[in-house]
């Protein structure tokens, strides 16, 4: 079956491809398709393929489902053109190729003409009256050369080839003495992608007057009698012979690209406004050809980033850990969720040869690329640096010289570094710059593990202090980032570390998995669909 197309009002189509063969929609920004309404439940529906056909299903949503109107208790096959209803958001399923629907409206709704100049159909096909033969040939020559430059509109040719053929289509039906195409560039300049003209003639010079009209006030303009108008008095066009010159701005949508030039010689009479008109068409139709070239490279400039980033994604996933490690007597759970494709987050944890486990969360600033390939530098560091016997003070006056190395200055990390004697409990902790651990025991009283130096990379070679705390049984540490505590909600009210506590306290006793999930839950609930601005990660260790 075809690509199936979702549209959404207010949002671009959603196209449902690659190799997934079900998405979710819903409210929660962990949907395959995000739709951030509060009539929506956060998992709402689900589209799967089966046998090529799309199937539609409720999930159990608050508010409904409504296929066509009606509304589905078990999963019904879906068509092109079908009416989706989640909640209160109606969906249309459409293919690749679809675009707005068009409907004729009731004759009542059709609007008023008054004020408008109406031409009948008849006055259009009337021929001239006048007698005025060679114009009628020359009508069609100009529907001749148009079409063949219509033709080569439709190929993917090169800008400048394309300019080429628009100078060569003017040169046949305006019979100019010279005429050339340039094009305004933000790195070279305005500079001549074509020209025409006799064999030895001198180059063309431009008044000033002509450049501006085209390029700053966007304005077609004839100059006739060049001799009567003082910008173009230059002894080079007087003496050339000149009758009469024109130029018109290479514009779409209001951007002019650049401007096209055609100057007269006798015996070739002067430019007329049709002639003036015939040149602004044909140079709107090649601008409009040449920004949408434009905007198909950009389109694929960005589908090579996002594939780029796809994979950066992919490979910095697998630098995190993987299943929680099988460290007797303990229960560790880890997730992060980003709020980009790359993320600038990192949690993980790394045995010691003397039986010790050390454990990170840590948190590079700003948000992209950069901070991802930070986060895997530092990932790549505490990898290598497993088997060195620092102590977490001493690993995070190291880390931070190393990162300031390949830093712009401007860039830093906040992290949380602990050390974990399985053995005895004892867990001795590092807070860089990074936000307040909470320890958690099992009557529900918290403790705040504050930072104790700054941020790694902030001011390379200060030191930093550690502590020591115990475990006992019961016991729950639970390091955080910012993109948690800062999750804001419509009214961009942010989430905050008292509702964290309240939260973790009570579900402090629930297994680690269950716990992470209610955590992400409580907060789609309190962002209501809002977007999260900030990676989300999270590293909890208790001891049974």
């Amino acid at each position: 079956m075809q690509t199936l197309v979702l549209h959404i009002p207010g949002r671009p189509p959603i196209s449902l491809e690659g190799d997934a063969q079900s998405w979710t929609l819903g409210r929660s920004s962990q949907n395959d398709v995000a739709i951030p309404d509060a009539s929506l439940s956060r998992h709402h529906a689900r589209i799967s393929l089966r046998d090529g056909v799309a199937y539609l299903e409720d999930l159990g949503s608050k508010n409904g489902t409504l296929l066509n109107g009606e509304r589905i208790s078990v999963s019904q096959p879906l068509r092109e053109d079908d009416e989706i209803l989640l909640g209160k958001v109606p969906i249309r399923l459409g293919s690749s190729a679809c675009g707005l629907r068009v409907r004729i409206g009731p004759e009542e709704d059709a609007p008023a003409t008054a004020g408008s100049l109406v031409l009948p159909l008849e006055r259009l096909r009337a021929g001239p009256t006048r007698s005025e033969a060679p114009e009628t040939l020359r009508l069609r020559e100009v529907i001749r050369e148009i079409q063949a430059l219509s033709l080569e509109l439709l190929e993917d040719s090169p800008p400048e080839q394309l300019l080429a053929h628009l100078l060569d289509r003017l040169w046949t039906l305006l019979k100019p003495w010279r005429a050339a195409v340039l094009i305004q560039d933000a790195k070279a300049g305005l500079h001549t992608v074509a020209s025409r003209g006799p064999e030895g003639t001198q180059p063309i010079l431009l008044a000033r007057s002509l450049v501006d009209a085209a390029l700053q006030r966007k304005e077609s303009v004839l100059f006739n009698h060049l001799g009567d108008n003082p910008g173009l008095e230059s002894p080079s066009i007087l003496s050339s012979g000149i009758t009469s010159a024109m130029v018109t701005p290479l514009e779409h949508q209001g951007v002019v690209k650049g401007l096209l030039y055609l100057d007269s010689h006798p015996p070739r009479p002067a430019f007329d406004e049709e002639d003036l008109r015939l040149a602004s068409t044909l140079a709107h139709l090649a601008t409009a050809k040449l920004e949408q070239a434009r905007l198909r490279e950009e389109v694929m400039a960005r589908k090579k980033l996002d594939q780029e980033l796809d994979l950066a994604r992919h490979i910095q996933q697998g630098l995190l850990p993987g299943f929680p490690p099988d460290i007797q007597g303990y229960e560790v759970q880890g997730n992060n969720l980003p709020s980009r494709q790359v993320s600038g987050d990192l949690f993980g944890w790394w045995p010691r040869g003397d039986g010790r486990w050390l454990f990170c969360l840590a948190d590079v600033s700003g948000k992209g690329l950069g901070p991802g390939l930070l986060m895997a530098s530092l990932q790549a560091t505490l990898e290598a640096w497993t088997e060195r016997d620092l102590s977490t003070a001493d690993l995070a006056f190291q880390l931070s010289r190393v990162l300031a190395r390949h830093t712009d200055g401007r860039r830093f990390v906040t992290a949380f570094l602990a050390l974990l004697d399985p053995q005895t409990g004892a867990l001795t902790y590092t807070n860089a710059g990074h936000n307040p651990a909470l320890f958690i025991h099992p009557e529900g009283t918290v403790e705040t593990l504050n930072s104790q130096g700054l941020p790694l990379a902030m001011l390379p070679g200060r030191p930093y202090e550690e502590a020591t705390l115990q475990l006992e049984p019961g016991d729950l540490l639970v390091m955080y980032t910012d993109g948690i505590t800062e999750a804001t909600d419509p009214l961009d009210e942010e989430f905050g570390l008292d509702a964290l506590k309240v939260m973790l306290i009570a579900q402090r006793h629930a297994p680690l998995v269950a716990l992470d999930a209610a955590l992400l839950g409580e907060l789609d609930r309190f962002t209501q669909g809002s977007p999260y601005l900030d990676d989300r990660t999270l590293l909890m260790l208790r001891r049974s």
